[in-house]
């Protein structure tokens, strides 16, 4: 291939009469990967040590990443500027503590608690979008989010520590960032990182504690068709 040939290749794939921040509806939806804040440790740390019937052995998040998807609908204004309504499915994560029941007894028994977390949520976030040239941009969003927490723990050994459930809803903030491809003047391909910030409560155990506030970072593959092309 010469010189010449590559630049007609080039104007071609720049040439359909399409701009990536064009103005008008799209809805769209992928998957990816949730990674879930390593805060938790900490949170049950802090809560047991004001236990006057529990002393904390160890704790650990045996699985603090898991698969996530996404659906969104959104509007380009054509300036730049867009709203867009997103749903997501944050994944779960499961933590394990080993506890000891403070006890003039000897030895004293001690004992396992798996915690399960289920995340999602919705809502809807302002973004602006920057074109590098008529089939690449660059975008940037933030908005708010109802986020959903649905938290079971359960003993795993023979002592009975009574297992629990609660699910609670929050109002958090979430922050992204993407970067879009127009493969055709109706169908873009999607790279998005997006962050939900502070669901749920510190861990406690209190019954309207949701045992777990967690920060959660997720990385998707999205496809998008737009209308009115």
């Amino acid at each position: 291939m010469n010189m010449k040939q590559a630049m007609l290749i080039v104007t071609l794939g720049f040439s359909s009469g399409a701009f990536a921040a064009d103005p008008g509806f799209y809805v769209g939806g992928g998957g990816g990967h949730a990674r879930h804040s390593d805060g938790l440790v900490g949170q049950i740390e802090d809560a047991l040590a004001r236990s006057t019937g529990y002393e904390l052995l160890s704790a650990d998040l045996v699985d603090d990443s898991d698969t996530a998807w996404k659906l969104f609908a959104g509007y380009r204004f054509g300036n730049g500027f867009g709203l867009e309504a997103s749903y997501v499915d944050l994944g779960s994560v499961v933590s394990r503590y080993h506890m000891r029941v403070i006890s003039i007894m000897q030895p004293s028994p001690d004992f396992l608690v798996d915690g399960h977390y289920d995340l999602e949520a919705w809502g809807i976030s302002a973004f602006y979008e920057w074109e590098f040239s008529p089939t690449f941009s660059a975008s940037v969003r933030a908005g708010m989010f109802n986020a959903s927490q649905d938290y079971f723990q359960r003993n795993t050994t023979i002592y009975e520590y009574p297992d629990f459930s609660h699910s609670s809803d929050d109002t958090v903030p979430g922050f992204g960032l993407g970067l879009n491809w127009r493969v055709t003047p109706s169908v873009d391909l999607r790279l998005d990182h997006d962050r939900y910030q502070g669901i749920g409560k510190r861990f406690g155990f209190d019954a309207e504690d949701t045992n777990g506030r967690f920060d959660v970072g997720v990385t998707s593959l999205n496809l998008a068709v737009r209308f009115g092309r």
